[in-house]
């Protein structure tokens, strides 16, 4: 991407490089929907959240918007990565579709973008396929798989590669990109600082700001295959605890736990974003501070990566590879009695 970010790269992309051979500018498309989402439905994700839900989530506003594009720009950075153009548009509107849901409660928001894509209208263009591509793509940052809630692999759902408008793209590639952007745009920007410092935070959501608040710093290493998260917070804070749903937690208990959480997101989107991208380890830093951030500070340091055997966690064959489980040739799961039985054409002996 030559040091530019992915929006300044779509813009400077020829425009005979997108389907239709330049007869659609996609950076103008682009620019339209961000425009229309940032003025008219981003300020408004946190309000009508509260309404259906309660609660107060940390932004989900313009701002938010952007650092999900900057962690993406900086994931991207490697010459090994490659995006073609029209796969950084469609990038790009999930990118701002992905949390847009969240207008009509948090339960299932990564699900609920048809409304917005309606009040979008003409500005996503009139082709279905491509907006079911978008929604698609968007829609696999979070939720589950199944009607039961319980199958988290959303990805996997999505087709490796396909063809979209007479280009390959790459929606399982592209919806890893967006989810683990997203995961890392959890930072102090996402506070809101002056509710949170004055304590007027719903006690149900206290932590959640409280852990974005800590979190200063982000950044992505490409070349080191790491991303390096820098956390700062008075000892008077680690010393007491925030609410959290109807519990009441410690930060530095939220800190393990959530970047837990970023590990195994790590591991889960690298299946389908190496080899462009491998980052294969978190370090984290905690820095504890005296009254008004004063004197040296404890430091709290340490790294998250795969580290033994792996274990399969008593998983079968079968659970992993669900190929194997009904196959009409042996009368269902595939074993050694049931392909003995179908060879010999009766009962293993």
């Amino acid at each position: 991407m030559g040091g530019k970010s992915l929006v300044e790269w779509l813009k400077d992309c020829p425009k005979d490089k997108f389907p239709g051979q330049g007869a659609t500018d996609y950076y103008l498309r682009y620019s339209a929907i961000a425009e229309y989402l940032n003025n008219n439905v981003h300020p408004h994700v946190n309000a009508l959240a509260m309404v259906h839900d309660g609660g107060y989530l940390t932004d989900h506003g313009p701002d938010h918007i952007k650092t999900v594009i900057r962690r993406a720009t900086g994931l991207v950075a490697s010459d090994a990565f490659t995006l073609t153009p029209y796969e950084v548009y469609l990038f790009l509107v999930a990118a701002h579709l992905h949390d847009v849901g969240n207008c009509f409660g948090r339960k299932g928001h990564e699900l609920k973008t048809e409304v917005i894509e309606e009040r979008l209208g003409t500005l996503l263009g009139d082709d279905k396929v491509e907006q079911a591509a978008i929604r698609a793509i968007a829609s696999a940052h979070g939720g589950s798989a199944d009607v039961e809630g319980k199958d988290k692999d959303t990805i996997r759902r999505l087709p490796e590669t396909e063809a979209l408008l007479g280009e390959e793209i790459h929606p399982r590639m592209l919806a890893a990109l967006l989810r683990f952007s997203d995961e890392l745009a959890d930072d102090r920007s996402r506070a809101a600082r002056f509710a949170l410092l004055s304590s007027q935070l719903p006690t149900t959501s206290e932590v959640y700001h409280k852990y974005a608040y800590a979190l200063q710093s982000v950044l992505v290493r490409v070349p080191g295959d790491a991303v390096a998260l820098h956390f700062e917070m008075t000892k008077e804070d680690a010393c007491r605890t925030f609410g959290k749903g109807e519990a009441k937690v410690y930060l530095l208990d939220e800190i393990f736990e959530r970047t837990l959480k970023m590990h195994q997101e790590r591991m889960y989107c690298m299946r389908f974003l190496r080899p462009g991208v491998s980052i294969d380890k978190i370090g984290v830093t905690i820095k504890l501070y005296g009254p008004g951030y004063s004197g040296d500070p404890d430091v709290i340091q340490y790294r998250i990566e795969e580290s033994g055997y792996p274990e399969s966690s008593g998983q079968t064959i079968h659970l992993i590879c669900p190929e194997l489980q009904n196959d009409s040739r042996y009368g269902g799961e595939i074993n050694g009695k049931s392909v003995h039985e179908h060879l010999s054409g009766g009962s293993p002996s």
